[in-house]
């Protein structure tokens, strides 16, 4: 090829005679000749080599490259403004529970789900760090919601659980006037599990709002989302320090003990003095990998007291779903903080959102047997040794407004799958089959 030429031209030995003068043949120019005379030869040329086609197309297209890149650029720039407002868009609103109006003489003769505290602390004498609704809700007692709730119990039953160490809160509130309530064994204290964060959840707002904790919100975000949003126990670990101003560690004797102790349990004192009675939420759940603990050591031990007998956190089932009542009803700490901590709770059921997540609250618990166009939040709890959950549960065309708190105590109810949305369906449907409920 001529290319290979042009790169490295071969000089000639010595000059080579020609044999003749060279006639042309007619009166047609050589195409290498033109009337002004010869063309040099491109490998002598006195100018220079001239440029070739191949480097004259290199140099268009490149700038053809470059107005399709820019044109590119353009369009991913155009694209990314035009969607700022679908990519900054907040999930929908977590839905309110209207307020429950005021009822009549009569209707108060029903037995309220929780019993005001007998001793609650004066105002005088309350701790500073206290929550702030003092005053428990007072729904009705219903027969029908009761038989809803014993036919849950069967459910659990039938599938060969043991039901002593079983507990569900039921709550209508799909009716404004009147809110109702039933339970199987709703005011016996239970271990939460993880449905304890939910308290500290609530405890970490107020902490905020009051000045206790100084640092911004916002340097917790990832820690609270990762707390209710997939139950971390390392985020809670963290949390529930800030709170209490304490910090895991070795052993504590005498004054310095006491100090510790008098810190970490104001989380109980926190609720108590708001008619929570007898609820103790100041030991953390384990395993906490940051700290490298499978279980308690050091003061958390001590915390605990004895070995054979030690203290755990209980709850009732009332408690978390006058919790979850309280802040759906925009009342606890403040109304902007309820709206955050529902936002925090809010669940989606599409299974295409939570299949694939080893660390999903769904699979197992209230949610997984729901139908997947509804608004659903809760916090679950799960152990080797148990299963609980609180949620809120409302349909789009609100006929069914409630809230189901189920904690099980037990081995057994670990190890089942299916006793929980079970429960929840049966309950599911019965409420949405009837509408709105009517004072009985």
């Amino acid at each position: 090829m001529q290319v290979e030429r042009r790169r490295r031209p071969i000089q000639p030995r010595g000059p080579i005679q020609p044999r003749g003068p060279i006639r042309p043949r007619g009166p047609v120019q050589s195409r290498r000749h033109s009337s002004e005379g010869p063309v040099q030869s491109r490998r002598h040329s006195s100018e220079g080599p001239v440029q070739s086609r191949r480097r004259v197309r290199t140099k268009f297209s490149r700038l053809k490259y470059r107005n399709i890149l820019c044109l590119i650029a353009g369009a991913i720039a155009i694209g990314w403004i035009v969607t700022i407002p679908f990519r900054i868009r907040r999930p929908p609103e977590p839905p309110v529970i209207l307020a429950q109006q005021p009822v009549s003489p009569q209707e108060t003769l029903s037995p309220p789900t929780i019993e005001p505290s007998e001793n609650l602390a004066d105002r005088q004498s309350e701790p500073t760090f206290s929550y702030n609704i003092k005053t428990p809700p007072n729904p009705v007692y219903s027969q029908e919601l009761q038989e809803i709730v014993d036919e849950s119990v069967k459910i659990a039953s039938s599938k060969g659980l043991p039901t002593e160490q079983l507990s569900i809160t039921l709550f209508d509130v799909s009716n404004s006037k009147t809110h109702t309530f039933a339970g199987y064994q709703n005011q016996t204290l239970r271990f939460p599990a993880s449905v304890a964060k939910l308290f500290w959840m609530a405890a970490f707002y107020s902490a905020i709002e009051k000045g206790i904790i100084t640092q911004k919100e916002s340097a917790f975000k990832d820690d609270l989302e990762q707390m209710i949003g997939v139950s971390n126990n390392d985020a809670a670990s963290r949390l529930l320090d800030k709170i209490t101003d304490t910090k895991s560690g070795g052993r504590l004797a005498g004054e310095e003990l006491q100090t510790w102790l008098k810190k970490r349990t104001q989380i109980n004192t926190f609720f108590q003095s708001a008619g929570y009675n007898d609820i103790r939420i100041s030991t953390k759940n384990y395993p906490i990998y940051y700290l490298r603990q499978e279980g308690p050591i050091g003061r958390d031990l001590q915390l605990r007291g004895d070995a054979s007998q030690p203290i755990r956190n209980q709850v009732t089932t009332d408690q978390a779903a006058r919790l979850i009542y309280e802040i759906y009803t925009r009342q606890a700490v403040s109304s902007v903080a309820s709206r955050k901590m529902a936002y925090l709770l809010t669940r989606d059921l599409d299974p295409k959102a939570w299949k694939k997540d080893p660390s999903n609250s769904i699979q197992g618990f209230l949610g997984e047997s729901l139908p997947t166009n509804i608004y659903f939040g809760s916090k679950v709890g799960y152990t080797s040794k148990s299963r609980s959950e609180a949620a809120f549960v409302r349909t789009l065309d609100d006929r069914a407004i409630y809230i189901l708190v189920v904690f099980a105590d037990d081995p057994a109810y670990a190890k089942d799958e299916t006793a929980f949305p079970a429960i929840s369906r049966y309950v599911f449907d019965r409420l949405n089959a009837r509408g709105p409920s009517i004072l009985q």
